[in-house]
């Protein structure tokens, strides 16, 4: 197996380092680079190609499938693996479409992420068996606008992030709210959680 020549774009440093310490043990990974954020990332890429991409969904400039879209636009044939917090199906939906040629939980052993890389390297893909099996009528977007929620952020908070109006934030989530019968967000957050646990 020749050297594969891997980057990393993940904003929380713990997560980096765990994943830069596994590389550490397969004499043919070598690390090209770590990012915080998308914009940095491509700022490198214009003048050193990589061979994979360990990539996270939430960052803090953008959402890591339009970065997935980007890279398989201008920057094939990087392979890319998705390594999320988030195991709704329509993510990994999402993620597939937009050809990640990996998905792997964070809830997943890391040890496992060497395997996976090779894997994806000899045209294999890989999805974790950890993610859930119930589909969700909402899409991507409204999901992301959804854990935002879960996660603590207010409405005015998650139209920042997501940067959108608070007026397009209302109008997904009352979306959802109707799709699942609830009367406000609390109860949309309490059903979500129960679903995605199934």
């Amino acid at each position: 197996m020749e050297s594969v020549k891997i980057a990393i774009l993940e904003d929380h440093s713990v997560v980096t380092e765990g994943i830069i310490s596994i590389l550490k043990s397969n004499p043919f990974f070598s690390l090209a680079g770590e990012f915080r954020t998308a914009a940095d990332l491509f700022h490198f890429l214009e003048s050193s190609p990589i061979d994979l991409l360990v990539l996270d969904i939430d960052l803090p400039d953008r959402n890591g499938i339009d970065v997935l879209r980007e890279i398989k636009e201008k920057h094939q044939p990087t392979k890319v693996i998705i390594f999320s917090l988030h195991g709704s199906r329509v993510y990994v939906e999402d993620a597939l479409k937009a050809k990640a040629d990996g998905y792997m939980l964070k809830s997943d052993p890391i040890s496992k992420l060497p395997e996976v890389i090779e894997l994806v390297m000899k045209g294999g893909s890989f999805v974790s068996e950890g993610v859930s099996k119930v589909q969700l009528p909402f899409s991507a977007f409204q999901m992301e606008i959804l854990n935002l929620l879960v996660q603590g952020l207010s409405q005015n908070e998650v139209a920042d992030r997501i940067q959108k109006s608070r007026k397009t934030v209302e109008y997904h989530l009352n979306q959802m709210r109707t799709k699942f019968s609830c009367k406000n967000n609390n109860e949309l957050i309490s059903k979500y959680e129960k679903e995605i646990q199934k």
